[in-house]
């Protein structure tokens, strides 16, 4: 009967240590086919060798065997990170497909000059197209200066840019209220400047162009920076809304915001208007500024 584990011999790569492995065997296999002295010396080599060899076998059995095991634990530890991973991604799948509404107010503040700011909008949809009512309204020195609502449709055409169409409607208390058709696009650059730019076309052949901008700078975990600009534009003179044709308005202004929560960040700042060419001259008919600078104090929050 054979006392050599085969499956241990696996374990040994080296021919040699192989043969020694399986000599370790024969003196409880030796027949005693020759006289006591020749049986005596024999054993006593076998035994010698033995004593000199089983390191050997026994550190390569064990290099062997760990080799073994660390190759199936990283195995499983792959396949446990693999589905792990698959399982996340899989929910962020199913979380972007479902539409959701968000209520969000990039501007709720007061400044000075008795005047008020106020953008926001709610929507509904997914990250890839939703729907939209936004509402800007601006008020300076007690005198409503802007009052817009607008219906917006929005699309991904990129992982930070959005194309987005709709109308415009301005609310006038002195003259007829306007309607605009509008489209453009807003996104994010590489280097996370937030901006859109939106075409207007309304009644009569009527033209108008916004840009807007604001770069965040963070300056510790809570607090951060936000110089932001506005340009408007106009393609022809409109006594009626004080617009004249080309750069019309300009607005600029650096808010300091200190987060109070991830949905919730109080900001103060300063913020300027400044009317530009022919915009300017109709307000200096009319006897009114064309620049004012002013405080600001409020909150930006969603949910």
């Amino acid at each position: 009967m054979s006392y050599i584990n085969t499956s241990a011999l696996d374990f040994i790569h080296s021919p040699y240590l192989q043969q020694d492995f399986s000599s370790l065997n024969l003196i409880g296999r030796t027949k005693p086919i020759w006289g006591k002295r020749e049986s005596r010396r024999y054993a006593s080599e076998i035994l010698l060798r033995k004593v000199s060899i089983t390191p050997a076998i026994t550190i390569s059995l064990l290099m062997g065997m760990l080799a073994i095991e660390g190759q199936s634990q990283e195995d499983l530890h792959h396949g446990l990170q693999y589905h792990s991973t698959s399982g996340s991604n899989n929910d962020a799948t199913l979380g972007e497909d479902k539409p959701i509404a968000k209520l969000s107010l990039d501007q709720f503040e007061l400044q000075g000059n008795n005047g008020a700011t106020i953008e926001g909008d709610i929507s509904y949809g997914t990250d890839q197209s939703k729907l939209s009512a936004e509402v800007d309204y601006e008020r300076s020195n007690g005198e409503t200066e802007e009052n817009e609502l607008w219906g917006i449709y929005s699309h991904a055409v990129s992982a930070n840019w959005n194309i987005l169409a709709g109308i415009r409607h301005d609310f006038y208390l002195e003259n007829t209220s306007r309607n605009w058709f509008a489209i453009g696009i807003i996104g994010e650059t590489p280097y996370s400047f937030e901006m859109d730019a939106v075409f207007f076309l309304g009644r009569s052949g009527s033209t108008a162009l916004r840009i807007e901008g604001v770069y965040t700078f963070k300056l510790s975990e809570k607090f951060s920076l936000a110089p932001r600009a506005e340009f408007d534009f106009f393609g022809q003179n409109d006594k009626n809304s004080d617009g004249g044709s080309g750069l019309s308005e300009i607005e600029i202004g650096i808010r300091l915001r200190y987060e109070l929560h991830p949905k919730f960040s109080p900001y103060i700042g300063i913020h300027q208007y400044r009317n530009i060419g022919k915009t300017a001259d109709f307000e200096r008919e009319e006897g009114e500024k064309v620049y004012d600078t002013v405080w600001v104090l409020g909150f930006r929050a969603w949910l």
